[in-house]
């Protein structure tokens, strides 16, 4: 614990809601206010794509932070692979970790976090806010699917304790989110109010079990959900409610580290209460640190400061939270350097990141139609990302079409933009009319009335069709059924090269669905 948060034996409250507290930092520079707060002593910064412009400037700014902080500072990013990440090349683009579930191999879930935490470290980032641990329960929550490891507690818990380890052994404090399960609710939590039924029994069978697992394997932060649990909560969000951090994290499942909220702006959460109340609560209530993020953050720590001058918030909680702060920083700066690679991109790990594409890749429906031979006329019809969550950042993803530049000579390309590219649309029906075969490629189209119409018009006509889901596995149930179907579950370089070699016959389709889909005559 700093000492600068005790002053001649008394606790300094300035210093100390600070420490309870992480920041989002606005831009790619330590602006004034975040200054402020890292000198008052924040205990952690948020990094996202608005603060990242390459790798150096990264580097810099990890220095910059850490130069300024008064205390233990946590410098965090969400890294998870897939379609949920802030940093690009020439960092390792892995696929997601639905794609690594594929696979069905520990080995691969600790070699991808052991080399992406690795990368991390280098970056001077000591926090991932990875892995997600909530089971794939519900297709219609737009913002887990692929992000998942799927809808096997069992396979969930193998897994996730495996990427728990290779995040300790590279360094790097790993995450266990969203605690205690934000699989089994239709409504993504950064948008509205979730809420799981079923009780405590239902919680204890589906959800825990991969936490379990994270625990025992040695997961340094847990990150609470801002979801509502029938008979549990009283009505609260997990994150402000004791009988969820305090009796079941704490005392069921004996977990002694770091317990952190998720962003505090969730509408979730925010449309309850004011976000310096809320963050107040969530440490009484038994949150280590909270994250209220962006305008809210002095306002926050000053709700903090105040709850600590006035007793509402004890000495006894607030040094129970600082202390597993400290207790983190000890382990983190104790460990021996890790071998982080010195030169990006890493050819080991482009060629770990190839492994798991390779093996991922799963053929449900249409082995017939394959491979594609050099001769056939293709019309590649590919959705453009529409970022259904607020935790997917914007990016350019390649395309399908371009991984196959040289495979198939004879090829038409059509990306569909949004909602509003009617043109794309029309371009797409047009260019089935003259080809041999359609690929369809969707990143969760099943969210989109005008995407499901658009693929129900060509699986009704008379071109043999292969959807291939990019993203969600969803697509290939929810959408109308085609002639062949394929998860690939990422849209990362890797996988799209994996892909491309499946689709002309010089790889095969090893990977085995994780996720339970309607009955459609889909087998892997």
């Amino acid at each position: 614990m700093s000492a600068s948060v005790r002053q001649r034996g008394r606790l300094d409250a300035a210093s100390a809601a600070a420490g309870l507290a992480w920041m989002e930092l606005p831009g790619p520079e330590v602006d004034d206010p975040s200054r402020a707060l890292l000198e008052q002593g924040i205990g952690g910064v948020v990094l996202f794509g608005a603060s990242i412009r390459g790798i150096d400037q990264l580097r810099r700014l990890t220095a910059e932070l850490r130069k300024h902080a008064a205390g233990p500072l946590r410098i965090a990013i969400d890294h998870e692979g897939g379609h949920v990440t802030r940093i690009g090349a020439p960092v390792t683009r892995f696929p997601s970790a639905m794609a690594v579930a594929a696979t069905g191999s520990e080995e691969l879930a600790y070699a991808v976090a052991r080399a992406a935490g690795e990368e991390l470290t280098a970056l001077g980032i000591d926090v991932n806010l990875a892995p997600v641990l909530d089971l794939a329960g519900d297709p219609r929550n737009p913002t887990l699917g692929a992000r998942t490891f799927g809808s096997s507690p069992e396979l969930v818990a193998r897994l996730g304790a495996a990427t728990v380890r290779g995040y300790r052994d590279a360094g790097i404090a790993a995450t266990a989110k969203h605690f205690p399960g934000h699989g089994r609710t239709p409504v993504d939590s950064h948008l509205a109010v979730s809420t799981v039924g079923g009780g405590i029994e239902a919680l204890r069978q589906a959800d825990l079990p991969p936490f379990r697992a994270a625990v025992a394997a040695g997961v340094d932060i847990v990150m609470a959900s801002h979801v509502v649990y029938d008979g549990l909560t009283d009505g609260l969000p997990a994150t402000v409610s004791a009988r969820i951090l305090r009796e079941l994290l704490r005392d069921e499942l004996r977990f002694e580290g770091l317990l952190v909220t998720d962003a505090m702006v969730m509408r979730a959460l925010a449309d309850r209460r004011p976000i310096a109340a809320a963050c107040l609560e969530a440490v009484v209530a038994g949150a280590d640190a909270v994250m209220p993020m962006r305008e809210h953050q002095a306002e926050a720590v000053r709700g903090l400061q105040a709850a600590i001058e006035s007793g509402a918030l004890t000495e006894a909680r607030v040094l129970e939270a600082l202390g597993r702060a400290a207790r983190l920083e000890d382990r983190l700066t104790a460990l021996p350097p890790s071998p982080s690679p010195r030169v990006l991109p890493d050819p080991s790990h482009l060629e770990l990141a190839g492994t798991v594409a390779r093996r991922s890749l799963t053929l449900l429906r249409g082995s017939e139609l394959l491979p594609l031979a050099p001769s056939t006329s293709v019309a590649v019809i590919e959705f453009a990302s529409r970022r259904p969550s607020p935790v997917e950042e914007a990016a350019t993803a390649p395309t399908v079409a371009a991984a196959l530049t040289g495979y198939l000579p004879r090829m038409r390309e059509i990306v569909i933009s949004g909602a509003d590219d009617a043109a794309g649309r029309h371009a797409a029906i047009d260019a089935v009319a003259g080809v041999e075969l359609v690929i369809l490629a969707t990143r969760d189209a099943y969210l989109w009335d005008e995407e499901r119409e658009l693929v129900s018009r060509i699986a009704a006509g008379d071109r043999p069709t292969l959807l291939v889901a990019l993203r969600n596995p969803y697509d290939l149930a929810r959408l109308a059924p085609t002639t062949g179907a394929i998860a690939a579950y990422a849209d990362v370089p890797a996988t799209l090269e994996a892909l491309a070699e499946a689709l002309t016959g010089r790889a095969g389709w090893p990977g085995r669905l994780p996720v339970d889909l309607p009955d459609r005559g889909l087998a892997a």
